[in-house]
């Protein structure tokens, strides 16, 4: 092997060592610190800033108490050069860390047509590139029941949304359907 590829070699090795501790534990690297689940939301901000978009989800709700539980999603979104990033709180603990794909430059002012809607993955993606919809509707939905092949699986109530964008009186209008902060469906709808 000649010294250039020894190099190259060695350098992927370095660079794959650095990042297997992030990798192994699920933790994010903000800078130079490093964030594990359980971290607390003020922790999280200290040391990677402020998010670039906060979702806050109900989770449970009990009849004549309401919400009792939530889901807060955090979204960092460093670029085209960088992945998106998805924290997921539950009752102020950090729980999850997932990566959405490459970021994006937001547009200074939102611009959108039913084309851009058919190409976005997440609930911030959609308010940076869309701006808010005309209207919301938001509900619960009980999952299909389905038999794993001993046990019932566990049913979570699910959380959705629709939201109508109206681009103008020559276009249909669109609704975009949101589970739990991931686009399920676009579909036209005839103006009236």
């Amino acid at each position: 092997m000649n010294h250039d590829k020894l190099s190259a070699v060695t350098l992927m090795l370095l660079i794959l060592l650095m990042l297997y501790p992030a990798m192994a534990t699920g933790a994010l690297r903000c800078g130079t610190a490093l964030i594990d689940r359980d971290a607390w939301p003020y922790e999280v901000e200290k040391q990677c800033g402020k998010p670039d978009y906060i979702a806050i989800y109900p989770t449970a709700s009990v009849p004549g108490l309401g919400i009792v539980q939530t889901e807060e999603h955090w979204f960092y979104n460093d670029g085209p050069q960088r992945f998106i990033r998805k924290l997921t709180f539950r009752n102020g603990k950090l729980t999850n860390i997932e990566s959405l794909g490459y970021g994006f430059h937001p547009p200074s002012r939102p611009h959108c047509s039913p084309s851009t809607l058919r190409h976005i993955t997440n609930e911030y993606e959609l308010i940076a590139r869309c701006g808010e919809p005309v209207s919301k509707r938001v509900e619960w939905r009980s999952p299909i029941t389905r038999k794993r092949t001993e046990t019932w699986q566990v049913l979570q109530p699910v959380f959705v949304q629709e939201w109508l964008y109206d681009f103008s009186s020559n276009q249909f209008r669109q609704v975009v359907t949101i589970e739990n902060g991931r686009i399920v469906g676009v579909e036209s709808r005839p103006n009236k």
